[in-house]
């Protein structure tokens, strides 16, 4: 094995060195081919909702500071 392919970051490199093999397929003949779902389909990520509670309490607030400027403005101008 040269060099370039022990050390390279691309997974074709990783495949012929393991064989064809790079641990999505199951190691034992008794599963019968049967293959794991992702991780990411099994536990789903609830990130997008915190996002979108996050930047719905930023334009709540950005309301509400032009709802004060406003009121402050118009009760100290006369």
């Amino acid at each position: 094995m040269t060099r370039k392919e022990r050390h390279s970051r691309s997974s074709g490199a990783r495949k012929r060195s393991l064989g064809g093999n790079a641990g999505n397929e199951p190691r034992s003949g008794d599963d019968n081919g049967a293959k794991l779902p992702p991780r990411r389909k099994k536990f789903p990520s609830s990130i997008h909702n915190v996002y979108k509670w996050y930047y719905n309490l930023l334009f709540i607030l950005f309301l509400g500071l032009v709802a004060f400027l406003f009121w402050y403005g118009n009760k100290f101008s006369s």
